[in-house]
């Protein structure tokens, strides 16, 4: 976890190793979308993904999917 300050004006400094995980340069727009409990930050790039990153969603997928299937569907009558 990183905790950052905001400075007068509003403006944040993202920690550059978050930055290069995620394509983040100083052109890249940034999408804000406000959830129930905070914020969350989507770089608008189409930089190759890290690959430490692609690796860890591929096991949040695989553990969304046994997830899913634990749970099987059944339509009922």
């Amino acid at each position: 976890m990183t905790n950052v300050t905001m400075k007068p004006g509003g403006e944040l400094t993202l920690p550059t190793k978050l930055c290069e995980r995620y394509g983040m340069t100083p052109e890249v727009p940034i999408r804000i979308i406000e959830t129930r409990s905070g914020l969350l930050l989507i770089p608008l790039t189409r930089a190759p993904m890290a690959a430490d990153l692609a690796k860890e969603l591929a096991e949040w997928q695989e553990l969304s999917t046994e997830a899913w299937n634990a749970f099987p569907f059944e339509e009922r009558d």
